[in-house]
């Protein structure tokens, strides 16, 4: 089963702005129509037309065992459900942005998923190496030790 967060945001507010929880870039804009901008993003999905809004060629093929083409309304929303249900995966990530709707059954509420592969190792080199230039530039890193 992969990691999935669910966020429910409040009805009337103003639309998340989505950043990505490994590098911080941001995903989604209410002002932004352009793709994620961020490589651990895998795709973008919404329940309301249950199509991708984005998606990587590598996760595409991934989700392909999890497409049931011979079951009716089995489309791709149900196949990242069966994904996230099933596959076992210790870098993949899940966040579910729940844009609630005015209806108190919810039944008129929009989930927004976005699948994030995230790198650990690579991206925390990264990271240490950005942080370390910072220190050095700023005079805060001590080479004495070394």
């Amino acid at each position: 089963m992969i990691e999935t967060v669910n966020i429910t945001w409040p009805n009337g507010a103003i639309d998340p702005r989505i950043h990505c929880p490994a590098c911080g870039t941001q995903v989604l804009s209410p002002l932004e129509d352009e793709g994620p901008g961020c490589h651990h993003v895998q795709f973008i999905i919404d329940s309301e037309s249950g199509e991708f809004n984005y998606i990587t060629e590598e996760f595409d093929e991934i989700l392909e065992p999890f497409r049931k083409k011979d079951v009716p309304d089995f489309g791709e929303w149900e196949a990242t459900d069966t994904f996230l249900d099933e596959a076992e995966a210790d870098t993949f990530f899940a966040m579910n942005v729940i844009l609630a709707g005015e209806r108190e059954d919810g039944e008129d509420s929009v989930c927004l998923r976005i699948g994030y592969e995230l790198f650990f190792d690579e991206d925390q080199q990264e990271l240490y190496d950005e942080m370390e230039k910072r220190h050095d530039e700023e005079g805060l890193h001590d080479h004495s030790q070394n």
